[in-house]
């Protein structure tokens, strides 16, 4: 886990994509930093956007796994442009709905967990975007864990 390398701006961390016919639910998600010195808070936030954004590295059922006693191979869209990771450029900010959204310093870490019942859930055909917006320059390790309905 080296982490992804980002640039000062807006990027798309994380992006899943549910096929028609499956929902996923937002269980939690986290994101930290490497910085050495204090700085500008990173902005992270995660959404649910209509539209697809380029990621630079595709995900496979290596990189989405499976926890729990049901684990199954996910049933995600996998590609650059549908569940993916890197650094990629936001498509659109047109967010259709924000979950969440975090200030995380460049020394910091930030986990949050959603309580049984007071989830987010993603909707088929849609995209769950983990955006994180830097001041600087910064290496993050970035995460989701959610549930296929």
């Amino acid at each position: 886990m080296a982490g992804t390398s980002y640039s000062a701006g807006a990027k798309v961390a994380i992006q899943l994509a549910p096929p028609s016919g499956t929902s996923i639910r937002i269980i939690e998600w986290g994101v930290s930093f490497n910085g050495s010195a204090a700085g500008t808070p990173a902005v992270c936030t995660l959404a649910q956007a209509s539209a697809a954004s380029t990621t630079t590295t595709a995900h496979s059922t290596s990189t989405i796994m499976p926890v729990g006693d049901n684990a199954k191979a996910s049933s995600l869209t996998m590609s650059t442009t549908g569940s993916g990771f890197g650094s990629g450029a936001i498509t659109t900010n047109t967010t259709e709905r924000q979950f969440a959204a975090a200030l995380v310093g460049p020394t910091s870490q930030y986990e949050k967990q959603f309580p049984l019942g007071r989830d987010y859930v993603v909707l088929p055909s849609k995209f769950l975007q983990l955006r994180i917006n830097t001041a600087a320059a910064l290496t993050a390790i970035a995460y989701i864990v959610f549930e296929e309905c």
